[in-house]
């Protein structure tokens, strides 16, 4: 009975001449993310989506079979779009101080744009739900190998190439800004200045030592 009610909805809003079912679906996870911009994990309810987005709730369940479902798909809308971003801005850093300063960047585009308020409340919805904890851990993945490329291309030319596993490396640091982006929401202002203040600091040192171990090297 479900389903033909749903089957109905989906027939009574789409028009086959300017709708496909990739649109409709777009528009059912655009407005997912928008209600957990709005009203966290706790208000996403089918109801509360379909209201964001001006639709049948039942096309949810058409499209996507469960609310679980669409939210993480907004997750993975959400994460291809900032990696892609990401990997942009990442291209041809060579030195530690400017992947700090582009991390920074990147860190308060993501807070402007309310994507840190989508991952952070999907992390407390998967707290109480294993399979979610599973497909939201899998959907970092992406992230960790892009920070992977980074960090590998930075050290390429330093004397710490090769030595440190890079994997290790970037699971740590990508653990570092995840924990930054959850305490932004406890507080903001001081998170972010004490942070990138820190890191840019620590990162001129770290390049300073590496240049100067690359010089002795030369020079032995």
């Amino acid at each position: 009975m479900a389903d033909q009610s749903a089957d109905r909805a989906a027939d009574s809003e789409s028009d086959p001449k300017t709708d496909t079912k990739a649109d409709t679906k777009t528009r059912i996870v655009e407005a997912a993310i928008e209600t957990l911009k709005t009203e966290g994990i706790t208000g996403a309810s089918a109801r509360a989506i379909a209201r964001a987005g001006d639709f049948n709730q039942a096309l949810i369940f058409y499209h996507f079979g469960s609310v679980d479902e669409v939210l993480m798909a907004a997750i993975s809308h959400t994460s291809q779009q900032r990696i892609e971003r990401y990997r942009q801005q990442l291209v041809g850093l060579k030195t530690l101080p400017e992947l700090v300063a582009i991390g920074a960047q990147l860190h308060q585009e993501d807070m402007e744009e309310g994507n840190l308020t989508v991952l952070t409340q999907l992390m407390a919805g998967a707290a109480g739900n294993d399979e979610m904890g599973k497909r939201l851990r899998d959907e970092f993945q992406p992230w960790i190998d892009v920070v992977n490329e980074s960090v590998t291309t930075v050290l390429a030319d330093t004397p710490l190439a090769g030595q440190i596993p890079t994997e290790d490396l970037a699971y740590a640091i990508s653990s570092m800004f995840l924990g930054a982006e959850l305490l932004t929401h406890l507080d903001r202002d001081q998170a972010n200045e004490t942070l990138f203040d820190s890191l840019k600091t620590f990162a001129d040192m770290v390049q300073n030592l590496l240049g100067m171990s690359a010089l002795f090297g030369d020079s032995s």
